[in-house]
């Protein structure tokens, strides 16, 4: 990992060096996105919620491209909807196990849309990673798609020494909705180690602040899909705490386990995870806080973005073997 130095407010970033290595990847990804694929995403979205799927399962399917996975990793099926991604190496210590929530705005996403991710942290972390497909809304709103992460947390503690997992080293983390759902199922499991939220969605209704103004549109995750996303999964409870984890209270944050955030600087969440960070570090929780302020939305599902990614690898790898 390139040595970090801390930034504002708690935050931790990268060397100069390699933020101008994010930003030519960042610049060079956008550049490469298909003119309209938000747009076309958020009425297939729509267009769900009203009942025809059509648009939405193709956006899946298109989305659900099985990655090529490194050499040294084992993906295994412990479930239908569970992937066990481990080392092929032989431990000598009970590894720590980490539940891993996909993004895709509780819309679409997979397993095999956070493959290339789990596969490199189990390697980096000599960890083992639980990928989950949790319900997808609008067919299953919220908090059906919670319930499915709090289950599989659940299962994953009582199988853990099955694996060579540690029961009490369980983490939970995600990416955007997966953040949100991470955060959201630390807050209602008892036990949970550690919890790794990757540029979370924290407030499921719209709230016009800068970043939300600046990246609207073209940074990856465009306000008309993001808008989209949270009626389709939350509806009218937008403004519940387990839905909105950012509206939670200070004794719920307090509960939390140690938590790790990871987030973009040119990205329209970014507001919000740093309004959730200043809220942890002024109640004086355990907290490391990461910002990596030239890269954008999708640096851990899409390639596209290899020093994020490989940066957040690193980062999450520490962190789950004890680092702050």
């Amino acid at each position: 990992m390139v040595l970090a130095a801390p930034g504002a407010r708690g935050q931790i970033v990268p060397s100069a060096e390699l933020q101008h290595t994010m930003l030519v990847e960042q610049d060079s990804f956008l550049a490469r996105m298909k003119p309209g694929l938000q747009h076309m995403q958020m009425l297939a979205v729509r267009a769900a919620m009203r009942g025809d799927d059509t648009a939405l399962e193709r956006t899946r399917e298109s989305r659900n491209q099985p990655p090529v996975l490194p050499q040294g990793v084992e993906a295994v099926y412990v479930r239908p909807d569970l992937c066990l991604f481990m080392p092929s190496r032989p431990s000598a210590r009970k590894r720590p196990l980490l539940l891993y929530l996909h993004g895709g705005g509780w819309c679409f996403g997979s397993i095999n849309s956070c493959a290339r991710f789990c596969a490199a942290l189990a390697l980096e972390g000599d960890c083992c990673v639980a990928a989950l497909n949790y319900r997808l809304a609008p067919a299953h709103r919220f908090p059906a798609p919670l319930h499915d992460c709090q289950q599989a947390l659940a299962y994953l503690k009582q199988h853990a020494a099955q694996w060579g997992c540690d029961s009490s080293l369980v983490s939970v983390g995600g990416d955007s909705a997966g953040g949100n759902l991470a955060l959201a199922t630390a807050m209602t499991v008892p036990g949970v180690c550690k919890v790794i939220p990757i540029y979370p969605v924290t407030k499921l209704y719209t709230v016009p602040s800068a970043s939300w103004r600046q990246y609207a549109t073209g940074y990856g995750n465009d306000a008309e899909l993001l808008e989209a996303f949270n009626e389709a999964y939350a509806g009218r409870e937008a403004r519940n705490p387990l839905a909105s984890v950012g509206l939670a209270s200070d004794s719920a944050l307090q509960a939390l386990p140690p938590v790790l955030i990871i987030s973009a600087g040119h990205d329209i969440l970014f507001d919000q995870t740093a309004e959730l960070a200043r809220r942890l570090e002024r109640l004086h929780h355990p907290l490391s806080y990461h910002v990596y302020p030239t890269a954008t939305h999708l640096f851990i599902t899409v390639p596209g973005q290899p020093a994020a990614f490989n940066e957040a690898v690193a980062t999450v790898a520490g962190f789950l073997n004890g680092a702050m």
